[in-house]
């Protein structure tokens, strides 16, 4: 899965849990200046775990600031669970 679905895919999430309308995602945006606080940051983790079948370390989601950094660790754990 390329960075583009990703994006393509969190966009599609932030969709459906909440209702504003946002600019799209960029890999550089930062989390919370695009206006995404921490509860929707776990309900956007949580669209997404199900949505790809994947489980999102904890301890490594505390350290994400930004849309690529949470996109590298997707691609990561898909990345894992193919080698699997």
């Amino acid at each position: 899965m390329t960075q583009d679905d990703l994006l393509a895919l969190l966009d599609r999430g932030l969709r459906a849990i909440t209702s504003a309308d946002r600019a799209p995602l960029a890999p550089e945006s930062d989390l919370h200046s695009a206006g995404i606080d921490s509860l929707q940051l776990l309900e956007l983790v949580t669209w997404t775990e199900q949505e790809l079948d994947v489980r999102l370390p904890d301890e490594q989601l505390y350290h994400v600031t930004d849309v690529g950094e949470l996109c590298d660790l997707i691609s990561a754990e898909l990345a894992q669970r193919t080698a699997s």
